[in-house]
């Protein structure tokens, strides 16, 4: 833990004066008002192009759990279309293929890299403007699309789940095989490639992680559930 303390303060020490850092419950907590810095030196002196309050939790596994952002004032509509629930907590990025595509995913990594490109997509949005960088839709849809994405297979839950279930099995690919991105070709004349990055990219156990993360996100509707859907998809029968 005093290894993370060190590396979280390494990262924040110079442009974020205003952010405190102690630990707290297995993590260390960063809390305080967050500035959105230019990069260029010439325009650092216009000051801050933003000011957040945020908290920001780094849990004792970092990089093997994601930090929690939270935000504590209303300077970001807390709504799906700005990645920022009613509670305030931020949906920063889709870590797990962030943290695999790192050489050395550090937290003065994550900061510089999806923490700050948040916050300037949010200064862009709340101008009328496209977000700059990759976006996913909130919540479960989104995360599944962009891992399928990465993966170079269906934007489904269950063929997700069927290409990082063969990854923990650690199975060789066959390139022969029907793309999973269910183009109805073979995965050679189709996203082989992706496929094989994939597979040279996350091992078998953090395919596991992942699996667990899907499960997590997607959990299984309860017997009430089920019913009112079967009901809701029941063809109409008009009574005569």
């Amino acid at each position: 833990m005093k290894s993370l303390l060190r590396d979280v303060r390494d990262a924040l020490y110079v442009d974020q004066p205003f952010l405190d850092i102690s630990i707290k419950d297995e993590a260390v907590v960063v809390e305080g008002v967050y500035l959105l810095l230019a990069k260029l030196p010439a325009y650092r002196d216009r000051g801050p192009l933003a000011e957040h309050r945020i908290r920001i939790e780094v849990p004792a596994d970092y990089p093997l759990t994601e930090p929690k952002v939270t935000m504590l004032d209303d300077s970001i509509p807390k709504r799906d279309t700005f990645h920022c629930s009613p509670t305030g907590v931020c949906c920063i990025t889709v870590f797990e293929t962030w943290m695999v595509t790192q050489e050395d995913p550090t937290i003065g990594a994550f900061v510089e890299g999806p923490l700050r490109n948040f916050f300037l997509s949010q200064l862009l949005r709340q101008k009328g403007e496209a977000w700059p960088f990759d976006e996913w839709d909130h919540g479960a849809d989104g995360w599944i699309d962009a891992v399928a994405e990465f993966m170079g297979c269906r934007a489904r839950k269950t063929e997700v789940q069927n290409v990082l279930t063969q990854r923990i099995s650690n199975d060789l690919l066959d390139m022969d095989a029907p793309c999973p991105c269910g183009a109805g070709l073979t995965a050679t004349q189709c996203c082989g490639a992706t496929l094989e990055k994939f597979w040279s990219q996350v091992s078998p156990e953090t395919a596991e992680t992942w699996l667990r993360r899907l499960i997590d996100l997607t959990p299984m509707p309860s017997p009430r559930e089920i019913q009112k859907r079967i009901h809701k998809n029941r063809p109409f029968r008009r009574v005569h």
